[in-house]
């Protein structure tokens, strides 16, 4: 009797540890799984092969339907970037070239009317503070001094909305000089340090106009909303994606409150969407705002199925 119960005990232990290492065997391929479909939907669109030497016909087969849909979707990007590219080259007598038409001429007449009277009463003000050190009491000057922060963030905010109203074109410069050139006039005109890593990035011409103006209105959005002192942007290539990112120390906002329109961010959703690309925003009070942009770099040679 004790054998048997030996030989039976043995047996569950054996089943227990066979059925543990199957189980961790599965779990790891579920996990490789789960990690590609995870790649795909961040837009990370190159082939990820079947595994030959995998002993299991249905794990072959789910990397396989992986496969074709990975295909399908980088097709599909192609395809909403050859589109868009071409849509960007043809606005010439589109309802965008009117709009920009009218962007530019507002952007005109309030550099010319209320940008120039800010100028002005900045003047006023630096002469009336000198002469208020000797004349005015100390409530007159701290009300003077408040003036003129609230006149200076007045202009600022002129800038950055003359920025997204009246926006910088390539002129057949390349994506990175472009950005590059924004960025110093940036630090030149406005109270920010400003820091950036940007690689030599080519796409289509349309889209190339296209993403500048996402880069604009990124940093027109920062400025006029941040209150930064420090802003970083980074333009790199990874795993075969454009990675634009946007950081800054500003006042940030409750993402749980805030409406995403309200912070311009609207606009370039569906930009980027065109691309096929998705957007990231993260921000707390307080703490600043990170916007991260993935685009894919595809090539237009995608065998279809």
């Amino acid at each position: 009797m004790p054998y048997i119960v030996f030989i039976v005990l043995m047996a569950i232990s054996i089943g227990l540890i066979v059925g543990a290492v199957i189980g961790y065997i599965i779990k790891r391929k579920f996990e490789a799984i789960d990690f590609s479909l995870r790649l795909l939907e961040q837009g990370e669109l190159e082939k990820r092969s079947a595994d030959e030497e995998d002993t299991y016909a249905e794990i072959q087969q789910v990397y396989k339907q992986i496969d074709r849909l990975r295909d399908k979707m980088k097709a599909q990007t192609v395809m909403t970037q050859e589109i868009a590219n071409e849509r960007a080259e043809t606005t010439g007598q589109s309802k965008e070239a009117i709009l920009a038409e009218e962007r530019h001429r507002i952007a005109r007449e309030l550099h010319d009317s209320v940008s120039q009277q800010l100028f002005a009463a900045m003047m006023l003000l630096s002469a009336l503070n000198e002469q208020s050190e000797k004349n005015a009491t100390p409530t007159m000057q701290k009300q003077l001094k408040m003036v003129e922060s609230i006149v200076n963030e007045s202009q600022s905010e002129m800038r950055a909305l003359l920025l997204h109203l009246r926006p910088i074109q390539l002129e057949g410069k390349s994506l990175k000089t472009g950005i590059e050139q924004l960025l110093k006039e940036l630090t030149t005109k406005l109270p920010i340090k400003v820091e950036w890593q940007i690689e030599d990035i080519s796409f289509q011409k349309g889209i190339e106009d296209h993403l500048f103006r996402i880069v604009q209105e990124l940093l027109s959005n920062t400025l006029r909303h941040s209150k930064a002192n420090l802003l970083e942007v980074r333009m790199i290539v990874i795993d075969n994606l454009v990675v634009l990112k946007v950081v800054d120390d500003g006042i940030g906002f409750d993402m749980n409150k805030v409406q995403t329109g309200s912070y311009g961010l609207q606009n370039m959703r569906e930009r980027v969407a065109e691309f096929g690309g998705s957007i990231k925003i993260i921000s707390f009070p307080k703490k600043g705002t990170s916007v991260e942009i993935k685009i894919p770099l595809v090539k237009k040679d995608v065998d279809s199925e």
